[in-house]
């Protein structure tokens, strides 16, 4: 799974960026642009008052599929309602595809550039370098962005309003060589110690290998804090199934049916996937929300791409609806 780890300070100011050009000439409604077939070219997308430059829709982003940069602005112009609730208001790494998933990729930081609409937060990282983080804002923000190539979604677990207090945690259920079913069955042993705690749980397919599990929280402790207890809960669950559950990062420690119960990812300017993030992998899959009783059931990742997962949203509804209607206090010692 591709994770950033970039780490910054804790300042943070209002960042400038140079201002790009933006096309010129008539634009088109999200209607319009998704009635279109198999398009050329360039257009210009009017979306929420911000007019969008989206250039060569016919780029192939997944080849074997045969999927294009297209195929990938409409999925997300169709799921943004329930996603952008996920992003608004976050620093973002941009991971960029600029040619597709087999073509090289790259981490961007620092947004130099771009149109007035697009918004940043100053940040120091590791280094003492200041970056202009991109920061998602509105449906043109994120169109914005994936006509750049980032494919991925991935925002901070923080808003700017409170960057150093993640508004929720997360488990990383990492299976490498161990079954489908022991990952499924892991997830099942989390939500059993959430329970206990009286901790409201959240889980979706990664998208790529394994199923993250998220707790939403009142914004309330630091990102130490939150990492802490994060990683006490991966102990937990690894202690009450040792067979097929580890907190053991070494590959070559781990036994082969061990699901590695990753915990790492809450620290401060780590990043992963976004629910509803569309994935750089074959089949371009998505990172889907769960209910509990899906998982019981059984799921895999194939089963949600790019091209089915609207439809699915509106068969069977967002399992995420409630999500930030859930966040809960952690009560701390």
């Amino acid at each position: 799974m591709a994770r950033s780890s970039s780490q910054t300070s804790a300042g943070a100011q209002t960042g400038k960026i140079k201002l790009a050009r933006q096309k010129e000439g008539p634009s088109i409604t999200p209607e319009e642009f998704l009635s279109l077939k198999k398009p050329k070219g360039d257009r210009v997308l009017q979306i929420g008052g911000e007019r969008v430059s989206l250039t060569s829709l016919d780029r192939v982003y997944w080849p074997d599929e045969g999927l294009t940069k297209f195929d990938l602005i409409s999925y997300y112009l169709n799921i943004s309602a329930h996603l952008m609730p996920f992003l608004k208001d976050r620093p973002a790494i941009l991971q960029r595809y600029p040619r597709g998933i087999k073509a090289p990729m790259f981490f961007q930081q620092d947004l130099e550039s771009g149109p007035a609409f697009i918004k940043t937060v100053r940040l120091t990282n590791q280094e003492g370098r200041e970056l202009n983080y991109a920061v998602y804002t509105t449906a043109g923000s994120l169109l914005h962005f994936v006509n750049l190539g980032t494919i991925e979604q991935h925002p901070w677990h923080s808003t700017t309003k409170h960057l150093d207090k993640p508004d929720y945690l997360m488990l990383d259920l990492d299976p490498k060589e161990a079954p489908w079913k022991n990952v499924l069955d892991v997830a099942l042993v989390c939500k059993q110690v959430l329970d206990e705690l009286g901790l409201a749980a959240f889980p979706k397919t990664s998208g790529s290998s394994g199923i993250h599990v998220y707790v939403p929280l009142k914004p309330k402790h630091d990102y130490g804090r939150i990492a802490e207890i994060a990683t006490a809960l991966a102990n937990e669950v690894a202690h009450r199934a040792p067979k097929i559950a580890t907190t053991q990062r070494s590959l070559a420690k781990r036994q082969k049916q061990q699901v590695y119960v990753d915990a790492m990812q809450n620290a401060r300017g780590k990043t992963i996937a976004s629910v509803f993030s569309a994935r750089a992998k074959p089949g371009a899959t998505v990172s889907m929300p769960l209910t509990w009783k899906q998982v019981e059931k059984g799921v895999k990742i194939s089963d949600f791409t790019i091209k089915n997962a609207p439809t699915l949203l509106k068969k069977s509804g967002d399992a995420w609806s409630k999500f930030f209607d859930s966040r809960q206090e952690l009560k701390l010692n």
